[in-house]
């Protein structure tokens, strides 16, 4: 009871704005560190006398670090406190940032990524988990999509920003940047996010945290290196088949405990099983396009990065535009309608990447993708929503966990899977359109297939969040 009416406190007035605006702002630093070096790789390689292939572990490193502690940030913010949690892992976010830009070397610059890689594990779940426990139900919609758009728009922007940035100024700015914000994060932080205690969790799971942590960090550097080239076929067909026997192995030992680090009992409940595991689907075929569209427009259509990086932002644009209307679209139809009429829309869109060509006006490509960004957003929002209308208020810290774990993975098998299939088309070759093309056919069945998991939702599934109730009733 008590924890309900400090929910219900903190929607009216500017908290009801700051707090997901503050949330937004995280997930916009870690989404933009995710992909902001992508282009100052060259110049990075230079500054420390290594080869651009060895500085893909600048990359990797803080991916694999995101993967190995995001499971731990919901017994985190239950232990100490939401708010405390999310402002040190802003710090811990800024301070990594700052010995990124300060480094000297590979071996300190990768070591500063994990310590920026712990912080944005704890930053976006954590900061999940606050608009899950500020909002109610009727108004968690609302709450995401502001948060949402930010986390879209940060990888979508970062090879433009860095390049930016790196031709400009220098790389280290790439990092310095994030002081600024993360300065302002805290501080607003500290005065506006309600503080919201969970009872007492239990003892920290270890061995749990141990073996999750291995077989995630085995999978999330499997996954990385799927489309480089950067492994022998039998050493990475080797580490995924460890990664998936370490990961059997947690679940066989989640399913023996009361209260393991992650708990795969969330499993039991079908709206956040549909979430997760279909909404997963689209959501690695939605990932491909920040990855795919920018090689076919500099590769196959010969534009430079920057006119490239102006038409991607694009999708972002459209994604922003969509979010208004997001909730008048669930409260009318449902979830259920929305979601099967937006993934037919959806795969249609990205087959329709195939038939795009040099000779493709460039007002034609924009209005595609800024189409393409609206049905992306909708979809985003509403699969953040429905994962949480089901689950109880002292169960929310392990749906986040599991909810952005699933995410991240998602995100990073989709370009793994799509960079694979694209060196596998080329061969010893340059690529071509038509390797493109088969690339985003073969994405769009990958969406499509989600229908099956979402066509289990019922009409009035996630009515708590959407407002919708069927005709019948």
């Amino acid at each position: 009871m008590g924890l309900e009416a400090g929910r219900l406190k903190t929607i009216d007035g500017p908290v009801s704005r700051i707090v997901p605006t503050v949330i937004a702002g995280a997930f916009f630093m870690d989404g933009l560190d995710s992909s902001i070096i992508s282009t100052s790789l060259p110049q990075m390689a230079l500054s420390f006398h290594v080869s651009p292939p060895q500085m893909s572990a600048a990359i990797t490193s803080y991916l694999i670090s995101l993967a190995i502690f995001i499971p731990i940030s919901g017994w985190i913010a239950d232990r100490f406190g939401a708010r405390p949690v999310f402002c040190s892992a802003i710090a811990f976010f800024t301070l990594g940032s700052v010995f990124c830009g300060l480094s000297q070397s590979l071996p300190v610059l990768v070591l500063s990524r994990i310590v920026q890689g712990f912080g944005g594990a704890m930053m976006t779940p954590v900061g999940r988990l606050i608009l899950t426990r500020t909002f109610p139900k009727n108004q968690l919609m609302k709450a995401m999509s502001y948060y949402m758009l930010p986390g879209m728009l940060g990888p979508t922007m970062g090879p433009l920003v860095g390049g930016f940035i790196t031709t400009y100024f220098s790389w280290h700015w790439n990092f310095f940047i994030n002081v600024p914000i993360g300065f302002a994060g805290v501080l607003v932080a500290l005065r506006f996010v309600p503080e919201i205690r969970m009872p007492r969790p239990s003892a920290f799971d270890v061995p749990g945290f141990l073996i999750i942590a291995c077989g995630l960090g085995t999978a999330q550097f499997a996954i990385e290196n799927l489309g480089r080239q950067t492994l022998a076929v039998p050493t990475e067909a080797l580490l995924l088949a460890g990664a998936a026997a370490i990961l059997l192995l947690y679940g066989r030992y989640a399913a023996q405990r009361p209260n393991p680090v992650l708990d795969l009992k969330m499993f039991r409940g079908r709206t956040f099983t549909i979430a997760v595991i279909a909404g997963n689907v689209i959501r690695a075929g939605i990932a491909t396009v920040p990855f795919l569209l920018p090689l076919l427009l500099q590769v196959g259509f010969g534009l430079d990065p920057f006119h490239s990086g102006l038409l991607t932002f694009l999708n972002t644009a459209g994604a922003m535009s969509m979010r208004v209307w997001v909730s008048h679209l669930v409260r009318r139809f449902g979830f259920r309608a929305v979601f099967l009429s937006g993934i037919g829309l959806s795969s249609a869109l990205m087959a329709g990447f195939a038939l795009f060509s040099a000779t493709t006006p460039h007002i034609l490509i924009a209005l595609y993708l800024f189409t393409f960004g609206v049905l992306r957003s909708g979809q985003m929002i509403g699969m953040g929503a429905l994962a949480y209308s089901d689950v109880p208020a002292e169960e929310m810290s392990k749906a986040t966990s599991i909810f952005a774990l699933a995410q991240r993975l998602a995100q990073s098998l989709g370009v793994g899977i799509s960079a694979s299939l694209l060196a596998a088309l080329a061969g010893a070759g340059s690529l071509t359109i038509n390797d493109f093309r088969i690339v985003f056919v073969a994405v769009a069945l990958l969406m499509i297939s989600s229908a099956l998991g979402f066509r289990r939702l019922k009409p009035d599934d996630g009515w708590q969040v959407s407002g919708y109730r069927s005709p019948a009733e």
